[in-house]
């Protein structure tokens, strides 16, 4: 079987990026060391914040993208993933860029919604503001013929963001309680709102989630990615 070759671009953050690379392996069909794929993993930290160009007009994080696209096309890789979704936000410039096939979770999520859960109404987004920002979600899912529900602005800072972005937070080497008790509490929120499903549109919420302890559906789009990578590098 002939495998292509993927490249990961991690660093935003850091521990998103590792924990999708883990499921990259963990989805594998591999029984030793040469069954794997061969993965060029840019754990480039110096990428500026996404949320913080999007809202805030700070420095944009695309010429740094680019460096790792060039990396890439260096080694031939043929495939192409991030642990952000917020960075698909310059998936246009970023395909110009590359003849690698550049894998979009947004377009997974809402194929995934169509085929498996076309009665939904009401769909409950948990994601960066600077995604929210963009309107990625609801433009991808517009097609779907399901309400979009996010948090109030508020919320979305106080409890969402905070949990992300705080010290200890969910984007720090060492994540503490109150940062999972703030996910919990944007988790609840939407579950209040009397959504139908949730989708964890923020590589943060897959290292979170535990999707037994919601009363609906819940769509990873980290490890929805994570699937189809797989399954794509090794042509099934």
């Amino acid at each position: 079987m002939k495998k292509k070759k993927l490249g990961i671009i991690g660093g935003m953050g850091s521990r998103a990026g590792a924990f999708f690379f883990k499921k990259i392996i963990d989805y594998s069909p591999a029984d030793n060391d040469q069954d794997f794929l061969e993965i060029i993993f840019h754990n480039n930290s110096t990428i500026p914040d996404r949320t913080k160009a999007i809202v805030y007009n700070e420095p944009s994080p695309l010429a740094t993208l680019m460096q790792s696209l060039d990396l890439f096309n260096q080694n031939n890789v043929e495939v192409i993933a991030m642990g952000c979704i917020t960075a698909y936000h310059y998936y246009n410039q970023m395909c110009a860029h590359t003849n690698a096939r550049i894998l979009n979770p947004l377009f997974i999520i809402a194929e995934d919604l169509r085929n498996n859960y076309p009665d939904i109404k009401r769909v409950g987004i948990l994601a960066t503001t600077g995604t929210m920002r963009t309107g990625l979600f609801h433009r991808e899912l517009r097609e779907c013929n399901a309400e979009i529900v996010t948090l109030d602005p508020q919320k979305q800072e106080d409890l969402f963001m905070r949990s992300v972005y705080m010290k200890n937070g969910f984007k720090s080497a060492v994540i503490s309680q109150e940062a999972h008790q703030l996910m919990q509490d944007a988790i609840g929120e939407l579950i209040h709102r009397k959504v139908d499903l949730i989708v964890g549109g923020c590589t943060e919420v897959s290292i979170a989630m535990d999707a037994s302890a919601v009363q609906v559906p819940y769509l990873d789009g980290l490890d929805l990615l994570a699937r189809r990578t797989v399954d794509y590098c090794y042509g099934r």
